[in-house]
């Protein structure tokens, strides 16, 4: 009772009558009078006009005031301002020209890097279909292409096992279910199966209970997505919340930004502690009224640090609102770790609180991409993440999620992923995981030059220069990429490296925390062979959002070109 005094008014207090809107005039009128007299007194010998001027000033004055209490909780009046101006700037044409000849370069080496893999480039559909055998030998290049960079166990993330034989069971399973899709149930009723069971089995991992419920996504963002937009739309049905806002981390993963700017909720950045998992404090003081939910992780991309979602819970419980957990990363991980031999603190729907959850099979549960859960602690919460179109002239269309049509063949392979390696299976990969993890932690403590980020207490180790060691993050992984091969990930805010354990990277622990050592003394000896990493973060961190916004339009731009070349028939 004492720590959710909301709950005990909820259940206590009994409503009370509410007046109806004729005894509601009736009471005002006696004052009428009184307000007649002041009103007329304020405003007596005065011109007309001037009464009615300084009704419109103090109109705009709180119309004005009310919109910079709108950028305050937003964005915030620097930020505001900065992005007001930039525009303007990006218009003058110095600048203009600067950033043109800027992105024309970008573009120029990315087009360089994209285009030195080129198989049989191809733009137009070929007069004559190809021969099948033709097709193959070239799908069998590609695929061998394709898989020469993870094979070595030396990419952070990207491929999970890395077995060929779990490969080819997976991609036998998928051929099966390649052109089936979920929106006809009728037509498809052993994929509705695969498709609810994988889901019941997922929520069973994280202990939920019958009323627990979900859906089968298309991955990590679109779960998260899914979640917020459950959210919102139970703000705005049960609290009337027009402008609603979800607390997160900073840390918290970039999907839940991107599902602000899609559903128009507010995203408010809580700061970490040292262990970079968010400061509870700063969380609870960034919560107000339009509040729909709450955000942990666990574990978090950047550092692998976990929340704590306990006390989120209870803090979620006080004030009555959503805490969604993310467990995306590690969603295969952290159910296990404590028959593997790592105990955890409690973080899924064991905790009061948690409203919901999202986790992908297709890391560390090993099935193929295009597979993801998001979980709801009650049905009246899911159905609020649903989409229902009732007049459409083509009939009534409802979909659980954001497609409509949906692959089937990821449904299927994701059951028959985890069908075939069971729980022990999971036990298993995670004691080698989290194992690999921890050793390769142990290993950077030990190093003078270098200092782990937060703590890794899953499958993420994270890592910087110590001050004062000459040593930069950024160009150790440079090094660690041009000279052995490695694939880490550069983070941001504050600058570290980190490298996400898999299967494939387990078994190279030694020749990591190697190669590690290597690049570190090579980066003492010679720090300005590796520095593009380091100057690209360096130029991000000081420049506006919007200047980075072009350099990363180019990246997308050129991702996506197809390459115009001779083309035989």
């Amino acid at each position: 009772l004492r720590l959710y005094p909301h709950s005990l008014r909820a259940c206590t207090a009994l409503p009370s009558p509410q007046p109806s809107p004729v005894k509601m005039i009736r009471g005002m009128l006696p004052l009428e009078e009184p307000l007649r007299s002041v009103v007329n007194s304020l405003f007596y010998k005065k011109e007309p006009y001037r009464v009615f001027r300084s009704t419109m000033i103090l109109i705009f004055f709180l119309r004005f005031i009310g919109h910079i209490r709108r950028i305050r909780r937003r964005e915030g009046l620097l930020c505001y301002l900065l992005n007001s101006f930039t525009p303007l700037l990006k218009r003058l044409p110095m600048v203009r020209n600067k950033i043109e000849r800027e992105v024309a370069g970008t573009l120029r080496t990315l087009r360089e890097e994209f285009t030195k893999d080129l198989t049989e480039p191809r733009t137009r559909l070929p007069t004559e279909g190809m021969e099948e055998t033709q097709l193959l030998a070239l799908m069998d290049r590609r695929t061998e292409l394709d898989t020469k960079e993870w094979a070595k166990g030396k990419v952070s993330g990207a491929v999970y096992h890395g077995e060929q034989q779990h490969h080819d069971f997976v991609g036998r399973v998928l051929a099966k279910w390649a052109f089936a899709n979920p929106l006809h149930p009728g037509i498809f009723p052993a994929l509705r199966q695969m498709d609810s069971e994988v889901v019941r089995m997922v929520i069973n991992m994280y202990n939920g209970g019958p009323d627990c419920c979900g859906a089968f996504t298309t991955g990590g963002t679109e779960s998260i997505l899914m979640a917020v937009k459950a959210y919102r739309d139970w703000g705005r049905a049960e609290r009337g919340i027009t402008e609603p806002n979800i607390v997160i981390c900073s840390t918290a993963h970039a999907a839940f930004d991107k599902a602000g700017h899609y559903f128009g909720v507010l995203v408010r950045q809580a700061r970490t502690n040292q262990k970079m998992q968010v400061d509870i404090r700063h969380m609870r003081r960034l919560i107000d009224g339009n509040t729909v939910a709450i955000v942990g992780s666990c574990c978090q991309f950047a550092h692998g640090a976990i929340d704590p979602i306990e006390a989120m819970g209870e803090l979620a419980a006080y004030r009555g609102i959503g805490l969604h957990v993310d467990c995306c990363l590690g969603g295969f991980l952290v159910p296990f770790m404590d028959k593997a031999g790592f105990p955890l603190r409690p973080f899924d729907f064991r905790v009061r609180g948690v409203t919901s959850i999202s986790c992908d099979p297709h890391k560390y549960g090993f099935a193929p991409k295009g597979s993801s859960v998001v979980m709801f602690s009650s049905q009246k919460l899911r159905h609020y993440m649903y989409c229902y179109m009732t007049k459409w002239s083509g009939g009534i269309y409802a979909t659980p999620t954001m497609t409509g049509s949906r692959a089937g063949a990821p449904i299927a392979a994701t059951w028959a992923a985890m069908c075939r390696i069971g729980e022990r299976g999971y036990i298993e990969a995670t004691r080698q995981i989290v194992g690999a993890a921890k050793q390769i932690a142990e290993g950077i403590q030990a190093m003078n030059e270098l200092r782990l980020v937060g703590e890794p207490e899953v499958c993420v180790v994270a890592f910087c220069g110590r001050i004062g060691s000459g040593v930069k993050c950024y160009a150790v992984a440079d090094c660690m990429k041009k000279r052995y091969g490695w694939e880490l990930a550069s983070c941001q805010k504050p600058p570290c490296v980190h490298i996400a354990v898999t299967l494939p990277t387990s078994k190279n622990v030694e020749k990591f925390l190697s190669d590690l050592r290597e690049s570190v003394a090579a980066v003492k000896a010679d720090r300005s062979s590796f520095m593009s990493t380091a100057g690209l973060y360096g130029m991000a961190a000081s420049l506006p959002a919007s200047f980075l916004e072009d350099a990363a339009a180019a990246y997308l731009d050129a991702m996506s070109e197809a390459h115009e070349v001779a083309q035989s028939k």
